[in-house]
């Protein structure tokens, strides 16, 4: 290799050596001049408020956020299976699908949370701020709306204001708490983008989709976690990002807490969300319904009617496939969840007021809202089951297996894949149920020769049972085996 004579230097690097010298002899120029200056006195007293407010209300409510974490239920018949193996998501989100955040809502130890952040669980473990941990019990939840209510065995414990999800304005001030990514308690602004939003996260034939969409970080992790105004009210329960990484792109949804306050009451004096319902199937008004149906063109919002189902309340008042609600209690509507958020709130036996416009007639219709059929005979399931003086529950494989029954105790009693198996967790003291001398532990196998294969199925045939007679109920009792009980089913 031929090396280059001393003292020689070639003319790109003789160029680039006198750029770097004038360069450097300029540095403490620019350094003077990049100095930064005071901001002025208005400016500062601004930012310091903001500031002030941010301390404020991460002090006064993190003490109250907990984080909630639950193993999985498995039903009998699947493999034990390691995270990243699993389906769907980045393998670095599905590491913290099974953690999620909560706020405490009462010194007592109820927790406000997402239903899908406690959804199939075996066991829900709650951490508070000071470190303590609890095992929850679920009290109730709507998935409807993604929420749900826990107890935790705690007393004297910090809790959050709430405030009015209604007066939310578009470019609001937010503030979202939670522990996104397991990585403990954290704060992030942002502002109100949207309101009303729907965006498909929520599964089912019935959800209600009425989001606040802001841009604060929001990550797995954060679901259940409160989304604060500037005075530290909790205005939203931090649901879902809009996403296709499984992360944080630009904007989180929350369910508007008034929302979840409607919930909430309903379960503290009811054991249950009650709803009433319309019966239909709806989507926004669009160009082609005007032109299709020859509606009037000047039409600027509505409801149409794609479907209105047989014997419900709309069927009962006379409304049509086709139909489009202009409408609802003298409030203009363009959205189907505009309707859907309209009637959460009303009991069965309630009466709506329509506008209606079927083709190009405006016409007045009187909906008169009741339950749907299917909560109505799992609510009186579940009075059964209470009224024979005893609690139940579906359980997952580890549970089950903690309680002696192994993957081929489970084939012997007639369990097949993924069915539930459903336990005696409560008994109350001379009850029916103890007098008969039925456990905790004690598993439901078979009723009146009904399978129990999960705990829907088990409360809605409990249901359709012939009151004032007796019904045989078959228990599996570990190193007992079967038994069975006659128990008479009241109302």
């Amino acid at each position: 290799m031929r090396r280059k004579p001393p003292g020689r230097i070639g003319a790109t690097t003789s160029a680039a050596i006198a750029v770097w010298l004038t360069l450097s002899a300029a540095v403490p120029v620019l350094l003077d001049a990049a100095e930064p200056r005071p901001l002025p006195h208005a400016k500062r007293a601004y930012l310091e408020e903001l500031e002030g407010a941010f301390n404020s209300a991460y002090r006064q409510v993190s003490p109250a956020v907990v984080l909630v974490t639950k193993t999985p239920q498995l039903p009998f018949g699947h493999p034990r299976i390691r995270e990243d193996e699993l389906e769907g998501g980045h393998p670095f989100q599905r590491e913290f699908r099974h953690i999620g955040s909560g706020i405490i809502i009462s010194e007592d130890g109820y927790i406000l949370s997402n239903y899908h952040v406690v959804e199939d669980a075996d066991s829900i473990r709650v951490t508070l701020s000071d470190r303590r941990e609890f095992m929850a019990q679920v009290v109730g939840y709507d998935p409807l709306i993604d929420i749900a209510l826990l107890k935790v065995p705690a007393r004297d414990l910090p809790t959050v204001s709430m405030g009015d999800s209604d007066q939310l304005q578009i470019g609001d001030l937010v503030l979202a708490i939670g522990h996104p990514l397991g990585l403990g308690t954290t704060l992030t602004d942002g502002i109100i983008s949207a309101l009303g939003r729907q965006a498909s996260v929520i599964h089912g034939d019935y959800s209600i989709e009425s989001f606040i969409q802001t841009n604060a970080v929001i990550n797995p992790g954060n679901s259940g976690g409160p989304l604060l105004d500037i005075d530290a009210n909790v205005v939203g329960i931090n649901t879902a990002i809009s996403t296709r990484t499984g992360f944080y792109i630009g904007y989180g949804l929350a369910v508007p807490i008034n929302l979840a306050r409607a919930a909430i009451d309903d379960i503290l004096a009811h054991g249950r969300v009650i709803r009433s319902y319309l019966g239909v199937q709806m989507q926004a008004v669009g160009p082609d319904h005007v032109r299709t149906l020859d509606l009037p063109q000047e039409l600027p919002r509505g409801v149409y009617l794609d479907q209105v189902f047989p014997a419900s309340p709309a069927e009962e008042a006379g409304l049509k496939r086709s139909d489009v609600i202009i409408a609802v209690d003298g409030a203009a509507v363009d959205r189907p969840n505009q309707i859907q958020m309209l009637i959460y709130d009303r009991d069965p036996g309630s009466r709506l007021h329509l506008e209606v416009l079927r083709g190009r007639e405006q016409i007045g219709v009187v909906v008169t809202l009741r339950e749907r059929e299917e909560d109505r005979l799992l609510a009186h399931g579940k009075r059964r089951i209470s009224r024979l003086g005893m609690t139940v529950t579906a359980v997952g494989r580890e549970s089950a297996a903690a309680m002696g029954i192994s993957e081929s105790v489970a084939a012997q009693l007639g369990f097949a894949d993924a069915e539930q198996i459903v336990v005696v967790t409560a008994v109350q003291a001379e009850g029916p149920a103890a007098t008969k001398g039925i456990r905790i532990n004690d598993v439901i196998t078979e009723v009146d020769q009904e399978r129990i294969t999960s705990l829907q199925q088990f409360t809605r045939f409990v249901s359709g049972l012939e009151a004032g007679k007796a019904a045989l109920f078959w228990f599996w009792r570990q190193d007992e085996g079967i038994d069975v009980r006659a128990l008479r089913i009241d109302d």
